[in-house]
């Protein structure tokens, strides 16, 4: 039986121990939080857990092997550093912390302790992300053009960060594990209208590896509730909605391709070339409990997680340039061509 703690019982907090509580040969044993509202709902929805207001009193429970950090961002390194100092296997919210250098001395420490630290990147284990990826690797696609992707909603407005790093890492940890590579650059325009110096809307625009260019729409601001990734590629484009729950995915083999012939002129001839729209069969599963079970299994079996510590990082160190470019009006930011190389 593996006893989990959670720390941070706002938004995500009573999701994740909903989902740890539905897996077999694991319970929630402590949650913390600062507020009494939060400790309280948590006894209601788990009437057998443990609430503290110090999360340390978690981190002293010999019982307890493994902790959920689901509070605010700006608090993760500090608090995520000190479950591992005291030997805690952790299961962090994206993202790992606000700053590279911090990310990578997590992963760091993780590793030289031997523990596991995963990253809540919860659409990687999306069954329609995969399904994407499975697309790319038959070669479905052909040559990927292009990624789209929006993610609006009014609704949820954090007070720690911007809409870009409330939103974004979702679809930079998609891109990447879609690309299979980090970008070699990216460029970003926001503006905050809700509320001053911190950005509820933004344009981002993403270069990787191959002239794949991509392009990420996220707002705190849209009456609209959106959750979409278009792929473009040379045979077929495909589409996630996340919302759909009927059709998640839809692959449309319609095309444009270049003619090996040439006309009179010497020109290029452009054909377009029609295709089926196929809706493939999803077994529709809940991505967090999923990520949830993954957890589970590499703390119990000691495997590295999908979403380990430095994939977390790479997410951060894209972020980290978006933000930079967000701060310099779009200016263009090099991802560090060391880190690209590891991962192409």
């Amino acid at each position: 039986m593996v006893k989990v703690g959670i720390i941070g019982c706002g938004h995500w907090g009573p999701n994740y121990a909903r989902c740890f509580n539905k897996l077999k040969n694991t319970t929630v044993a402590v949650c913390c939080d600062l507020k009494d509202d939060n400790l309280s709902r948590m006894k209601s929805l788990f009437g057998e857990v443990e609430v503290t207001k110090d999360y340390r009193d978690i981190l002293k429970n010999s019982e307890i092997s493994a902790v959920v950090v689901a509070t605010s961002a700006t608090t993760h390194y500090s608090i995520i550093k000190d479950c591992l100092e005291c030997g805690k296997d952790v299961l962090a919210e994206k993202p790992l912390t606000l700053v590279p250098a911090q990310s990578l001395e997590l992963a760091v420490l993780a590793e030289s302790k031997n523990l596991i630290l995963m990253v809540g990147h919860t659409f990687l284990y999306n069954t329609g992300i995969r399904k994407l990826r499975e697309f790319i690797d038959n070669g479905e696609l052909g040559k990927i053009y292009y990624i789209n992707a929006t993610r609006t909603h009014l609704g949820l407005i954090r007070e720690d960060v911007n809409a870009v790093w409330d939103l974004t890492p979702h679809d930079v940890s998609i891109f990447n594990y879609l690309t299979g590579s980090l970008p070699v650059s990216v460029s970003a325009v926001g503006a905050a209208h809700l509320k001053k110096g911190r950005e509820d809307v933004a344009f981002i625009n993403l270069v990787y590896p191959d002239n794949i260019i991509a392009n990420i729409h996220v707002s705190w601001a849209d009456t609209n509730k959106e959750r979409t990734i278009r792929l473009v590629g040379s045979n077929a484009r495909a589409v996630f909605n996340d919302l759909d729950n009927l059709e998640k995915v839809k692959l449309y083999k319609k095309g444009i391709s270049v003619s090996q012939n040439y006309d009179d002129f010497g020109e290029f001839q452009l054909l377009l070339r029609d295709g089926d729209i196929i809706s493939p069969r999803i077994e529709i599963k809940e991505p967090l409990k999923e990520q949830c079970s993954h957890f589970l299994e590499c703390v119990t079996k000691r495997l590295t997680p999908f979403s380990d510590a430095r994939n977390g990082f790479d997410v951060v160190k894209v972020m980290s340039s978006i933000e930079r470019s967000l701060k310099n009006n779009g200016a263009l930011e090099v991802i560090d061509k060391e880190v690209v190389e590891d991962k192409v």
